[in-house]
């Protein structure tokens, strides 16, 4: 049934309404509120490997509209109460009209997964929170083997798509006073990971402040991650439409997920860190994903950067005189440095503070 008969069906329960006559009104508005539900629980059928399954991504439509037509219904019943003499009923549409619209303001509004640069540091600063930070960490791939490195990380993991290749970045989040105290505390939680990473050919390495807003600058648009439906959710990770593919796993088990393609930020400047996205009912293996995705997505290449770290983490114990080897400074103000056997390569004075806490 299309807009127009539910507008019929509107008018007929607001005048039946004023008429008293609660056998018409009651069905007429109880279909409507039914018809906007169910609008928002269907599922188109897609077909995977001659099988059908429910779910089929897409990208999720603006209610912004819908939300004012629904807000209107309830402030015209509003007017529809006071001229039948109600007293209570009056200010009960009137309210809920006004959430449903003021939800919508605020859906326009500044966003909480907007952050901003803090110079000389690892850090990006919640720009309407001020004492949440969040320090962007990229993992660099010594090894082929995407979804035994990063199957047991137990972190959250970001993932951007690009050619068929996969660039992973783990998203630290700290809450601290202070941005010294924020450092300390990301680098706490980037050690054990970053143990774990390079015991399986990874390898952690904290992004500089400028470097990690400049990834973030885009205007992102979700997409439905059909995981929960038919037998073989998890492959439709390889049919979904994503650019970047954000992973919250618990455990083992993979606890939510958000998947969102890439525009041209309208609002350039204004960087944004994707949302989890909503928990999953039934939660898969957090490896079957990786290994799924693997199959289709490669990680990129192994460089001087991932030799570098290879040899700090491998070197764990030793002095770090003995660990690092200075080449000087750049005109940009960069630290040239290598390890043992490694090349040398540039790092911000930030990000080698960072990696020499995270690998001991």
């Amino acid at each position: 049934m299309g807009w127009l008969s539910r507008g019929i069906i509107l008018v007929v329960g607001l005048v039946s309404l004023t008429l008293g006559a609660f056998f018409i009104w009651i069905p007429c508005f109880g279909y409507l509120a039914y018809s906007l539900w169910s609008a928002t629980r269907k599922r188109k059928v897609y077909v995977h490997d001659g099988r059908k399954e429910r779910g089929a991504p897409k990208a999720r439509k603006s209610l912004f509209r819908k939300r004012y037509m629904v807000a209107g219904a309830f402030f015209a019943l509003s007017l529809v109460a006071v001229a039948a003499g109600g007293t209570l009923a009056p200010w009960a549409f009137l309210s809920a009209g006004s959430l449903i619209l003021i939800s919508g303001i605020f859906n326009r509004g500044p966003s909480f997964s907007e952050v901003e640069e803090v110079p000389d540091s690892i850090l990006l600063r919640r720009r309407w929170l001020p004492f949440s930070w969040v320090s962007l960490v990229e993992v660099k791939f010594g090894t082929r083997q995407m979804s035994k490195a990063l199957s047991s990380v137990g972190a959250e993991v970001m993932m951007m798509v690009s050619s068929e290749k996969v660039s992973v970045y783990l998203p630290v989040s700290v809450r601290a006073f202070s941005a010294s105290s924020a450092e300390s505390r990301v680098a706490e939680k980037l050690g054990p990971v970053a143990r774990m990473l390079s015991a399986r050919g990874a390898y952690a390495l904290p992004l500089e402040s400028k470097e990690a807003a400049a990834k973030l600058d885009w205007s992102l648009r979700p997409v439905d991650v059909a995981l929960e439906y038919g037998r073989d959710g998890v492959v439709s990770l390889n049919s979904t439409p994503f650019d970047v593919l954000v992973l919250a796993p618990s455990a083992h088990l993979l606890e939510s997920a958000a998947a969102y393609v890439v525009a041209p930020s309208g609002r350039p400047g204004h960087y944004r860190v994707p949302a989890r996205g909503k928990k999953l009912q039934s939660k898969p293996l957090l490896w079957e994903a990786l290994e799924i995705l693997s199959e289709k997505h490669a990680p990129e290449n192994a460089d001087a950067l991932t030799d570098f770290l290879s040899s700090v983490s491998a070197s764990r114990g030793e002095s770090l005189g003995d660990r690092l080897e200075s080449g000087g400074q750049t005109r940009a103000g960069k630290i040239v440095v290598g390890s043992v056997g490694s090349q040398q390569v540039e790092l911000t004075r930030p990000q080698l503070r960072a990696i020499v806490r995270a690998y001991g």
